[in-house]
């Protein structure tokens, strides 16, 4: 006999119990939303005590019993005493999403219901049924509902553990009022020991002390799951450091985007976009990041921002934060020192980086197409970056080009500019990590 007398369970520990398991931790599979299910389980048997339910979520693989198997400590701790807690820290020491079904044992042809939220796929149940030696209710390994507003009911098959002998006897059974009156027995006797494997139940065979209206059949419950919502998963948080890989120009502060496949900042051989045209030939950082932050919503774009206040000087770099669920990356800088230059990043896919993980990207020069290369400081951006002389950060029409992005072919040595102002490729440079 395996009795350990908490088939009853008091309130205080079964409290206790739910606040440990009811709310069990994600397993945090990347990616994938949280969804919010209403668990519940139906008695559908005349006579017999069903345990409040072990519910857990988990991955298809994952078999928390299997018919032709010996049964866990915990599920074997379920079927013989009622140990909803046994196997409650049995599936939290796996790492199994898990919960319990209601605060007390249902009586026959009555519900308990329960609420659950993970990311997992699969759910399994286990609960006692109470005037049996070692039987229980079990649904193993079903699918979850896949979109919101659906619902799955499925039956609660009778098992039989495996690990103790059908006696069917009161003494060997848990106490009144459960299974009628008589004394129970809060001891284990290994004298009824089976050491069996997990099988399909047979009922109540009228062995012992039980008589007809203790039976059941092949089913002792229904469980139905209902998604009531999905919740999606937090926004990943990269650290950025964006870096002057030249030797004489200065760069603005970048835009910095994350975006979708669909979404195009920027693209060689296309026209640049107002925005794109007001950074490369003015420095209009705020024209671009504005140009973006309108168009989010039709173009899926995701967070974007702007890399530092101040211009970057070569070999200087600057570090900043940006969040979003998105993974390709664009970035527009001007190149300073130039007519309509600007260094560039195209939807580059930065992957599914996991916490601490990094990418890291070199960007290269491009001409905007948007304003003919004089390399003249009038029609440059005043001093002191490009040297002495009067500038201006108006556009001239009378320089306008064929706006197709291109290449840059660095500086020619045709206007103002000397060598010390031109590059080799790449102009800067890009890290980013995952931080949270």
């Amino acid at each position: 006999m395996k009795r350990l007398g908490i088939v009853a369970i008091a309130v205080a520990s079964l409290a206790a119990l739910l606040s440990a398991t009811g709310a069990a931790a994600s397993t945090g599979h990347s990616g994938r939303p949280d969804a919010t299910y209403r668990v519940t389980v139906t008695n559908t048997t005349d006579g017999q005590y069903l345990t409040p339910p072990n519910f857990a979520a988990h991955e298809p693989g994952v078999r928390i019993f299997r018919r032709g198997q010996q049964a866990s400590p915990g599920v074997q701790a379920v079927a013989e005493n009622g140990g909803v807690p046994v196997l409650a820290q049995e599936l939290t020491d796996a790492g199994i999403d898990n919960g319990v079904v209601g605060s007390a044992p249902i009586p026959p042809g009555e519900s308990a219901t329960f609420e659950i939220t993970t990311n997992e796929r699969r759910f399994s149940v286990v609960s006692m049924i109470i005037c049996t030696n070692d039987g229980f209710g079990g649904v193993n390994s079903v699918a979850l509902p896949g979109d919101d507003g659906d619902v799955r009911t499925v039956g609660l098959r009778s098992y039989d553990a495996g690990t103790e002998i059908n006696t069917e006897a009161r003494g060997d059974i848990v106490p009144a009022p459960f299974c009628g009156e008589g004394e129970g027995s809060g001891e284990t006797d290994p004298a009824l020991a089976e050491n069996g494997t997990i099988s399909r139940h047979r009922g109540i065979q009228g062995v012992g002390d039980f008589g007809p209206e203790f039976d059941f059949g092949r089913f002792v419950g229904e469980v139905t799951i209902e998604r009531l919502s999905t919740t999606p998963p937090p926004s990943p948080v990269y650290s950025i450091t964006f870096r002057n890989e030249t030797s004489g120009q200065y760069l603005t502060p970048p835009n910095v985007v994350l975006h979708d496949r669909s979404a195009d900042v920027w693209s060689r051989r296309a026209p640049a976009s107002p925005g794109v045209q007001a950074v490369a030939e003015n420095g209009g950082v705020p024209v671009l990041a504005a140009e973006i932050a309108g168009a989010v919503d039709d173009a899926g774009l995701g967070d974007s921002t702007v890399g530092g206040d101040g211009p970057l000087a070569p070999g200087a770099e600057v570090t900043f934060e940006l969040g979003s669920s998105e993974r390709q990356l664009s970035i527009v800088s001007m190149l300073i020192c130039t007519n309509d230059g600007f260094a560039g990043l195209d939807s580059r896919n930065i992957g599914r980086l996991d916490v601490g993980e990094s990418s890291s990207f070199n960007l290269r020069g491009y001409d905007a197409g948007t304003e003919i290369n004089t390399e003249l400081r009038a029609d440059l951006v005043p001093a002191p970056f490009c040297g002495e002389g009067d500038g201006s950060t108006e556009s001239n029409p009378e320089l306008a080009e064929d706006n197709v992005i291109r290449r840059h072919r660095g500086i020619q040595g045709v206007g103002d500019l000397g060598p010390e102002f031109d590059w080799n490729n790449p102009v800067a440079s890009v890290t980013i990590t995952r931080i949270g």
